[in-house]
């Protein structure tokens, strides 16, 4: 179930049949009990709890984005940037959102990170890429990333964190930019931590292994990257691991996926 109480004393109220201004004053007072903003997501099967419409999230990324751009230099190596984008629109064909306006940048930073948000912009560190020399690596992190933009997992930490929350404050149609930014996965750099939940990295991590098998990718090859990763951390986690799964967790599941999927052995 879906249901998100929200103060005391809460009445039932269908979030559909509402005006915007009156949601985000009910959320803003804590006078709700929010039970119809739930809808099955296509990909996943999964009932989410979604208040905020993909128009806002894109809005949103936009705002976010910029702010990135400016904050961190592009890394300006030609060659990796077609390798990227290569990779990157075999994801996303896979995903069945080439339709959509994607934007692939490298960011010249030691961090072994990276980051799609809801617009279609794409983040990915040279940190990470240095150490990424095969292309299935680069497709497990692209489609790890992609199968949180179509789990909706951004729009759905945004909608759980505003109704539980009083920092989303009646402003007419406006909704709180900083939360929606940090929803979208960029706490850390605007400073706000609003961490995907272990179910939703988990989610992703299986729709990221399903676009690599559709995008001619080998889906086994995701368990020596995550090892990679595990082993390069050294004393302080890589940034890309620091919310997600244990990582022995993370590889065994992954590995009974890709079997369960006769893939081949792992």
């Amino acid at each position: 179930m879906c249901d998100h109480a929200v103060g005391e004393g809460a009445k039932l109220v269908d979030v559909s049949k509402m005006e915007r201004r009156d949601l985000l004053r009910g959320l803003a007072t804590g006078s709700l009990l929010l039970i119809a903003g739930c809808a099955t997501n296509p990909v996943t099967g999964r009932e989410q709890f979604i208040i905020i419409d993909e128009s806002q999230l894109q809005q949103a990324s936009l705002q976010a984005w910029a702010q990135m751009r400016q904050q961190v230099p592009q890394w300006r190596n030609a060659s990796a940037q077609r390798r990227l984008e290569t990779v990157g629109n075999r994801i996303v064909q896979a995903a069945g959102r080439g339709g959509q306006n994607w934007e692939f940048v490298l960011f010249d930073s030691p961090q072994k990170n990276a980051f799609v948000l809801p617009g279609g912009q794409v983040g990915f560190y040279r940190g990470l890429y240095e150490i990424s020399d095969r292309d299935d690596y680069i497709a497990t992190v692209l489609g790890h990333e992609v199968g949180h933009v179509t789990g909706r997992h951004a729009a759905e930490r945004y909608s759980r964190e505003a109704a539980t929350q009083t920092a989303l404050q009646a402003a007419g149609s406006q909704i709180n930019s900083q939360l929606a930014i940090a929803a979208l996965g960029l706490g850390a750099q605007v400073g706000l931590s609003l961490p995907f939940s272990r179910e939703q990295e988990a989610e992703a991590d299986i729709i990221g292994l399903q676009y690599m098998q559709r995008a001619g990718y080998d889906p086994r090859l995701s368990i020596p990257f995550w090892q990679r990763m595990q082993e390069g951390g050294g004393a302080r986690q890589p940034e890309f691991l620091s919310t997600h799964p244990d990582p022995d967790n993370r590889i065994a599941r992954l590995r009974n996926y890709i079997n369960q999927q006769g893939w081949g052995p792992v």
